[in-house]
């Protein structure tokens, strides 16, 4: 289907004529990111600045530092937040939770003077999350779809006379084991020499690879998201349930796999305000295959400048929080799977990873 559009397309932009468009000069946008539940903390609130379209590296954004950031509820509840670097801001272990029934927002202050608050979200209540299902599905080798992978699915209640506005979020978990000691670099007569990186444990002595401590970057576990949120406020039964919602996929191969892999799903309670955010954010996202997608309109958040007309992108939201978990298991596959990838740098170089074992890793 793609390989026949494209001339089409090619046609169509050929037929065009060229027209001179004023772009306005690009101004840096503050983007905030940030939400406190009735799990217990810490929360983080992220705070970065936009990049310019021609910029190289598009999607990593510039951190805010040296910004002030309180967390306020309706009862007088202040908590002021650590800079934590790199953008992100956090409370304390055991500092403010959410409470439903409670309203709560953030401000903060920028190291240029100027501040920002968000509006005030209330904390709904949540139903359960009662199953998660999961189906293999295998991939074509086209490289054109996902591949061979596991589709999550829940099954959840809503909260009796409540306006139900609800995301599930898939969080999957896998842990990988990485080979940083077999690095190696050219030396000045063009040889091949090891060049362990130090938190392999490994040195390199007489051009010998010498085991002198233990690796702390070998083993790392990685976290994948899911793509599209899954949103709702009407596949609820008169019962307050609804079944089977797909709420993710999962890649299953050599690396997800090498042990197993352990699947989250979050019910999270929505605002009827953050409920039109996410829904938003779903329509761009299905959007971005479909050409003939119609528009879903600008993507507005809840925060607001206060001494300035700067415009601010992002949320920040409150939200009960019901969670359920599996694990998938290597087993799970019905294909012969090959061993782990050698890959010769840090497990911590992987996006979203971790080298301390999680307290749900059995």
């Amino acid at each position: 289907m793609i390989r026949h559009l494209l001339p089409a397309l090619l046609l169509m932009v050929s037929c065009v004529d060229p027209a001179d468009v004023d772009t306005p000069p690009f101004s840096y946008q503050v983007v905030v990111d940030g939400y406190i539940t009735t799990e217990p903390g810490p929360y983080i609130v992220k705070l970065f600045r936009s990049r310019p379209l021609e910029t190289a590296d598009l999607d990593r954004l510039v951190p805010e530092i040296s910004a002030k950031v309180w967390m306020k509820d309706d009862a007088g509840n202040v908590e002021f937040l650590k800079e934590m670097g790199g953008g992100i801001y956090q409370t304390a272990a055991n500092g403010m939770q959410g409470v439903v029934g409670r309203s709560y927002h953030i401000e903060f202050t920028l190291n240029n003077g100027k501040r920002y608050e968000s509006e005030p979200e209330l904390l709904k209540p949540v139903g359960e999350v009662k199953a998660i299902n999961y189906d293999f599905v295998a991939g074509d080798g086209s490289g054109v779809d996902k591949g061979d992978g596991f589709r999550i699915r829940a099954d959840a209640t809503g909260v009796v006379d409540v306006e139900d506005l609800v995301r599930l979020r898939m969080v999957a978990t896998y842990k990988v084991l990485t080979f940083p000691e077999l690095r190696q670099t050219r030396n000045a007569e063009g040889a091949w020499i090891p060049n362990p990186y130090p938190c392999s444990g490994y040195v390199n002595r007489d051009n010998n690879l010498v085991r002198v401590a233990e690796c702390t970057c070998c083993y790392c576990w990685v976290s994948v998201y899911d793509e599209i949120p899954a949103i709702t406020n009407e596949e609820f039964t008169a019962d307050d349930i609804f079944l089977d919602r797909e709420v993710g996929f999962v890649s299953a191969n050599r690396n997800t796999l090498y042990e197993k892999i352990h699947v989250e799903v979050q019910e999270l309670s929505l605002t009827p305000s953050t409920y039109q955010f996410w829904k938003l954010i779903k329509a761009q996202k299905e959007g971005v295959s479909n050409i003939f997608q119609p528009p879903s309109g600008k993507l507005k958040g809840n925060i607001k400048a206060l001494d300035s007309s700067d415009e601010v992108l992002g949320l920040f939201w409150a939200a009960g929080v019901h969670k359920k978990s599996i694990f998938i298991d290597r087993s799970d596959v019905p294909l012969e799977l090959p061993g782990i990838d050698t890959l010769k740098a840090p497990c911590l170089f992987l996006t979203n990873s971790t080298n301390q074992k999680p307290s749900f890793w059995e």
